[in-house]
């Protein structure tokens, strides 16, 4: 969940709890969700203890999950069909983000199209880096650099 995302939430009644620092590493500090009216928790633990709905990149530790709450997120019930069933047993509904169909009508929840764009921008980023030549041709006064030749 990003500040933006929140108003139209906030407006319908919910209240939102974010662990300090969780918005950190995506460019968004913990000021930006205060100011939408956002509580920061000093833990997981504090976040888990007041809401009822779970918003995850990635779920993976789940013991401390309760009754009742709804966890949406990516958590790949495929791979580990077992994280599910147990989520289930314990009465917490999950929405696995993954498992969203990848249509035009739910293309702005399709996480696996935009992660794997990502992902692929990332590596290109990296491989740029790495290569002891440039990626395009480059023709400058002093004559044509060929370009690299790369497999993506």
């Amino acid at each position: 969940m990003v500040p933006r995302g929140m108003d139209p939430l906030t407006k319908a009644g919910a209240q939102f709890w974010i662990e300090t620092g969780a918005g950190v590493e995506a460019g968004v500090p913990d000021r930006e969700y205060e100011a939408k009216g956002a509580k920061i928790a000093a833990s997981a633990d504090e976040v888990r203890k007041n809401v009822q709905i779970l918003l995850y990149v990635r779920v993976q530790d789940s013991r401390a999950l309760a009754k009742d709450q709804i966890v949406i997120g990516m958590c790949d019930p495929l791979s580990d069909p077992q994280l599910a069933a147990n989520l289930a047993q314990r009465g917490i509904t999950l929405f696995a983000m993954e498992m969203i169909p990848r249509i035009t009508r739910a293309q702005s929840m399709d996480v696996l199209s935009s992660m794997a764009s990502i992902a692929g921008y990332k590596a290109v980023l990296l491989a740029a880096t790495t290569l002891p030549r440039l990626f395009p041709m480059m023709t400058t006064a002093a004559g044509t650099i060929p370009p690299a030749r790369v497999l993506v």
